[in-house]
C-alpha cells in the first residue's frame, strides 16, 4: 500500500507486477470488470494446484470439499460485515436473486418494485411470478436516463410494496443507489429489500451490520476477481426460517452431514444459510474465490475505491473537456461507483477502434462503458484517451 494526501491507496505496480502480470507482458488495457473481471495469479494458480490434486485423489483431498466451503463462507461474510451461518454458496448471481424470488413469503398479489433500466438478471425472476399473481412494477428511469430514486421512495410511500429489488450500482452507467435511505424506507413500510450487488463488490463497501438487506446476491466474476462460477448469497439471519425455496439440495439437511449414515432422509433442514445450497459445489471455482476475497480483503476496499477515483479523474477531466461527449453516468461523490459511461458518435466504431488498439471496454445502452479496477493505472486510461481522440477526429 502507499499514501497520498494521508489516504491509503493501492500499490498499482507491485499489484500488477506480482498478480497481473500480463498487463506488463502484454501492453493490453482491460477496463471491462463490470462484464468480466480477470484472474489474479493467486487465483490461478489455486484452481491448478486444486485440479492437480484431483488427479490423484486422497482422504485430504475430500477433506478440502468441506474446508473450502467453510472458507469461503467466512470470507463472504467478512467482506459484507455479515456471520458466515447467513451465507449460502452458489454459482452466480441469478441464483442469490432467484431464491429470494421464489423463497420469499410472497402471495398472489403482492406487488414488487423494479427499477426501469436494471439487468435482466434483477428482472426475469420476478416477472416469471406473475403467473402465480404476483404484480411487478416498475420504477421509470428519470430524465437523464438514471435510476429514479426519487420515484422509488414516493411508490414505496404507498405502503403496499411488499418486494423491493434493486441493483446497487447499475450495470449501463454506474449509478451508486443510497442503500442507507433505501434500507430505512423499506423498514419503514415493511417491504422487503432483495439488493443485487455484483456490480459493487470489490470496489464499492457494503456493509450487511449497518445497513439492513434481507437478500444480496453476487457472482464472484466480475469485481472480486474469481472464476465463473462462483458466488454467494447473503440471507439476513431473522429471515433464515421463514424461506421456503422451491429447490432444495442434499447437503442442506442435518441428516446428510454423516456420510456414512446418508439414508435415513430426515427432513430437518440445516440452521444456517447453507440450506439454501444446491447440492455439490464447484470447488476449485471456490477455492480461486477464496484467493481473490483475500487479495481484495488485504488490500481493503476503501483502498481500491480511492485507487479507481483517482485513477478515473483524466477520463472526467477530458469528457468534461469537449464538448460532443454526453455523461452517462452521475459524477456526484456519492453516486461515483467503479464504471463510467458517457454517449458519443458512433459508439460502436469507437469499441472496435479500441479493440484494435489492444483496450478493452464495452458498450452499452449506446454509450462507451469504462470500468476501473485496483490493477489499472492512469497510465492506461492516458492510452485510452489518445485513441479515442484520434478516433473522434476522423
Amino acid at each position: 500500500m502507499s499514501e497520498t494526501a494521508g489516504t491509503t491507496f493501492v500499490d498499482v505496480q507491485a499489484l500488477r507486477h506480482s498478480e497481473f502480470p500480463w498487463t506488463e507482458e502484454t501492453g493490453a488495457i482491460y477496463l471491462n470488470c463490470a462484464s468480466t473481471g480477470p484472474l489474479p495469479e493467486c487465483a490461478r494458480r489455486a484452481i491448478f494446484e486444486h485440479l492437480a490434486r484431483a488427479c490423484n485423489p486422497n482422504h485430504e483431498f475430500y477433506d478440502e470439499h468441506r474446508e473450502i466451503p467453510s472458507e469461503s463462507r467466512r470470507l463472504c461474510a467478512e467482506f459484507i460485515g455479515a456471520q458466515p451461518d447467513e451465507i449460502a454458496l452458489g454459482f452466480n448471481t441469478t441464483y442469490g436473486l432467484n431464491l429470494a424470488a421464489t423463497a420469499l413469503p410472497l402471495e398472489r398479489g403482492d406487488r414488487v418494485l423494479l427499477l426501469d433500466g436494471d439487468f435482466p438478471a434483477n428482472v426475469y425472476p420476478w416477472l416469471n411470478l406473475e403467473r402465480r399473481g404476483i404484480q411487478v412494477e416498475f420504477v421509470p428511469c428519470d430524465e437523464r436516463g438514471l435510476p429514479n430514486e426519487a420515484g422509488m421512495f414516493e411508490r414505496l410511500a404507498q405502503g403496499d410494496i411488499r418486494v423491493l429489488s434493486v441493483s446497487a450500482v447499475s450495470f449501463s452507467n454506474g449509478y451508486r443507489l443510497d442503500l442507507d435511505a433505501i434500507s430505512r424506507e423499506c423498514q419503514r413500510h415493511g417491504t422487503y429489500l432483495v439488493v443485487d450487488g455484483i456490480q459493487a463488490l470489490g470496489v464499492v463497501p457494503i456493509d450487511v451490520s449497518t445497513t439492513r438487506i434481507d437478500v444480496l446476491a453476487s457472482g464472484g466474476q466480475k469485481w472480486l476477481l474469481s472464476p465463473q462460477g462462483s458466488g454467494f448469497a447473503y440471507v439476513r439471519r431473522d429471515l433464515i426460517d421463514r424461506l421456503d425455496p422451491v429447490g432444495v439440495g442434499w447437503l442442506g439437511f442435518e441428516a446428510s452431514q454423516d456420510y456414512a449414515e446418508l439414508c435415513n432422509y430426515a427432513l430437518d433442514p440445516l440452521e444456517s444459510a447453507a440450506r439454501f445450497e444446491l447440492g455439490s459445489l464447484a470447488f476449485a471455482s471456490l477455492h480461486a474465490f477464496n484467493h481473490s476475497l483475500s487479495l481484495l480483503r488485504e488490500l481493503g476496499v476503501p483502498g481500491i475505491e480511492g485507487h479507481v477515483r483517482a485513477v478515473q479523474q483524466p477520463l472526467i477531466d477530458w469528457v468534461e473537456a469537449r464538448g460532443d461527449l454526453e455523461w452517462m453516468s452521475d459524477l456526484s461523490q456519492e453516486r461515483r461507483s467503479g464504471i463510467l459511461a458517457f454517449r458519443s458518435p458512433e459508439p460502436e466504431r469507437l469499441g472496435e477502434r479500441l479493440r484494435a488498439a489492444g483496450i478493452t471496454v464495452s458498450i452499452r445502452q449506446g454509450g462507451v462503458r469504462v470500468s476501473v479496477h485496483a490493477f489499472n493505472c492512469r497510465e492506461e486510461i492516458a492510452k485510452l484517451i489518445s485513441v479515442l481522440e484520434a478516433a473522434l477526429e476522423r
